[in-house]
């Protein structure tokens, strides 16, 4: 691959069948809506921290509708039958599922916005008129390329930096790792590193408690990707089975699981 990103590192790291099947066998993935809601979520509040939080609560949830209607469209051309989506109880039918996705999402929009008033940080303007808002970034630790988009770049009253990932699902990650990269990011392109990152753990109506990045060195996160780099590389992938697998979207494909799941294949 020409460059590696967050995401990769972490589903590979989590469960390499998972990748090989996503990213390398390029497998049929069950659509789910919670896939729909998380997009969707995040366009709005991108564009109300654009509008410098002046967009009305009304105006983003207009941007978030959109956004969920074109991308549930999008995966009713994949799978018409939404009763065959992935949702997070079994017992909920995947038609059902969509339209509560939507009423969370649309909740989870206004929580945001209204919680802002209080916030005591800002978006970070790095240029004028350009917010650390989506900002793309381009690593390079040793021979490994990273790119990905931080959601957040935040500054306090006193101009001191935070790094902050939106997470609209229910799952903390188990490591800032991702935060941390971040970090490392910010100081390459701009010159001063952002000490601590957080999570907006939107079930939780904000911001996880700031996490200290100082462990996360370049020599440590270099030496991470390298090793998932050239594992990767070599073709090993490493499946783990768990509680997770329920709600994996390439589920249906995988040996690890059961016997007779072995049946996509292209690309190992």
């Amino acid at each position: 691959m020409g460059h590696r990103s967050v995401s990769q590192f972490t589903t590979y790291v989590q469960c390499g069948e998972q990748y090989r099947l996503e990213r390398v066998a390029k497998a049929p993935q069950t659509p789910a809506a919670w896939f729909v809601q998380g997009t969707a979520v995040h366009a709005a509040i991108e564009a109300y921290e654009l509008s410098y939080r002046a967009l009305t609560a009304d105006e983003a949830l207009k941007v978030f509708e959109e956004k969920y209607e074109e991308g549930i469209a999008a995966l009713m051309e994949t799978e018409p039958d939404p009763d065959r989506w992935l949702t997070g109880n079994v017992k909920t039918k995947g038609s059902v599922d969509i339209a509560r996705r939507e009423g969370v999402g649309r909740e989870q929009v206004r929580d945001y916005i209204a919680a802002m008033p209080g916030s005591p940080f800002t978006v970070w303007e790095v240029m004028p008129d350009y917010l650390a808002v989506e900002l793309p970034f381009e690593l390079q630790l040793g021979e490994v390329l990273v790119k990905g988009f931080i959601d957040q770049v935040l500054e306090d009253a006193e101009g001191r930096l935070l790094v902050r990932d939106l997470k609209t699902g229910t799952k903390l990650p188990s490591t800032p790792l991702q935060l941390g990269v971040y970090a490392l990011a910010v100081e390459d392109a701009y010159g001063v590193r952002p000490t601590h990152g957080d999570f907006y753990m939107f079930k939780n109506g904000g911001p996880t408690t700031a996490y200290d990045l100082a462990e996360f060195t370049r020599e440590r996160v270099t030496r991470w990707f390298y090793d998932m780099d050239r594992a990767e590389s070599a073709g090993v992938y490493l499946a783990s089975p768990g509680d997770s697998c329920r709600v994996c979207s390439v589920y249906q494909w995988c040996d690890a699981v059961g016997p007779r799941r072995a049946q996509y294949q292209p690309g190992r």
